[in-house]
């Protein structure tokens, strides 16, 4: 009798499908199991009991699928509801540890990601907060044939892109944000968990492949909720989308703010000028921020303009952050780290001349993995040390109070200052602040320096 890892594809759909409406609670109960530690289930533990006790696959690091012959993979991965009825994936999903001393050896479809990863059975279920995570319930299946995936091409240029870093010794440098759907996220327990690379001596970051928290989204949004409006960039071309960002800006390069609001029949009194123009030029209706791509990637798509003197009048700033979550993370898991490692910027480039913007181009930008593992890491650090320690306000003079935050002048890459309406725009403190016993204090958020910021675009100067 056929078991585990030995069922072939009709029978993992079955017993796939019979799991809709369970819980882990459920299926355990069928077995007569009973979980005596609920931290168990923690991370990877409730996927793993399902695993088991659904299926009867052991906990196992094996380097093929989980189903054998059948060559599929099983995933377990949640999802949650969030404003406005809308759903988002809860997590990455991730694959297989990256061995950075062999995977580049072949091509993609011969690869240990592709024999691994090519056939994913997926099981959705609902996270929940406030609930026990036995009690959380699977209410969907789907098998993903990454074949016959409508984004296999950009996946394959995603995984050359990661697998072309190795090769050029800079495998200590790749970033999540790199790529567009799938990634190569950090996987350890701190930055100490390090691996050996083929063309560099210095260690780099243990990594495994993972489809991105954006990308994991837009395919829960398709299978499971409403994707009837989401709109796409690339209509009826074959061309990957760094493909056609390039024909978009060969078409419209050179062209000032002007002659683009003629071309695109936009109203000189409009707010969002410089929105409605990088929407027009990709021909969509919706917010680019908005579209199928630019979700699944986590593209963020922002103006900049460039003065005649070289100043940039942006900055970019982080939302607010609440002081109580600060001290609940750690800099391995803390949300300011996750934001840079997964977010791509998409800048489009108006420099002045001559009184008039003209478009220059755009700039795809992340932050590089060395500027976030140290100047960022020891900003957060020291804001972390700040706020758990209740050493915030470090003095007052004539009604001004100065921090212990970290400034512009001793970071060089970000800082930290006020985000808030006003002084009485306020956040709750964990720890009372000891020089002036405050126990709640003005909101304030992560900067990037604008001295930063002009190195990106030095040049467009």
């Amino acid at each position: 009798m056929k078991k585990g890892r030995e069922y072939d594809r009709h029978e993992i759909e079955v017993i796939s499908k019979s799991a809709i409406g369970k819980s882990v609670n459920d299926i355990l109960n069928e077995e007569l199991i009973t979980i005596e530690d609920e931290n168990t289930l923690n991370k990877g533990g409730l996927g793993q009991y399902i695993e088991q006790y659904l299926f009867g696959i052991d906990n196992n690091s094996e380097s093929e699928p989980d189903f054998m012959p059948a060559g599929i993979e099983l995933k377990v991965t949640p999802y949650k509801k969030i404003k406005d009825g809308k759903l988002s994936a809860k997590e990455r999903l991730v694959l297989n540890i990256i061995d950075f001393m062999n995977e580049y050896k072949n091509e993609f479809k011969t690869s240990h990601f592709w024999f691994k990863n090519n056939t994913i059975q997926l099981l959705w279920y609902l996270w929940e907060p406030n609930k026990s995570k036995k009690d959380f319930k699977i209410t969907h299946e789907k098998l993903l044939e990454l074949s016959k995936n409508e984004d296999l091409k950009q996946i394959e240029e995603d995984w050359n892109f990661i697998i072309q870093k190795i090769k050029d010794g800079k495998a200590h440098e790749i970033s999540e944000a790199d790529t567009m759907y799938l990634g190569a996220c950090s996987k350890g327990a701190n930055a100490s968990s390090t691996r050996e690379q083929p063309f560099s001596d210095i260690p780099a970051m243990q990594r495994a492949f993972c489809f991105k928290t954006s990308y994991m989204t837009q395919l829960v949004r398709k299978y499971i909720g409403d994707y009837s409006d989401v709109e796409k960039v690339l209509k009826g071309t074959t061309d990957t989308f760094n493909e056609f960002v390039r024909e978009v800006v060969d078409k419209y390069k050179g062209k000032s703010q002007k002659e683009l609001m003629k071309e695109f029949n936009i109203d000189s009194k409009a707010k969002n000028i410089n929105s409605m123009i990088i929407s027009r030029m990709f021909n969509v209706k919706s917010k680019l921020q908005d579209t199928d791509e630019f979700q699944k990637a986590n593209i963020i798509p922002k103006t900049i303009r460039i003065e005649e003197n070289g100043r940039i009048k942006e900055s970019i700033s982080f939302p607010a952050f609440k002081f109580t979550d600060i001290v609940e993370q750690s800099w391995e898991d803390c949300d300011l780290r996750e934001q840079l490692e997964t977010t791509k910027y998409m800048f489009f480039v108006f420099k002045k001349e001559k009184g008039e913007y003209i478009f220059k181009g755009i700039k795809l930008w992340n932050m590089p993995e060395t500027d976030i593992e140290i100047p960022v890491m020891e900003m957060w650090k020291k804001t972390y040390n700040a706020i758990k320690t209740g050493n915030i306000i470090k003095s007052i003079t004539n009604g001004i109070r100065k921090t212990n935050f970290p400034g512009m002048s001793e970071n060089n890459v970000c800082h930290v200052r006020p985000h808030g309406r006003n002084a009485k725009d306020v956040n709750k403190l964990p720890v009372a602040d000891k020089l002036t016993g405050a126990t709640e204090y003005t909101k304030h958020c992560f900067w990037i320096n604008n001295t930063y910021i002009k190195e990106i675009f030095k040049e467009f100067n």
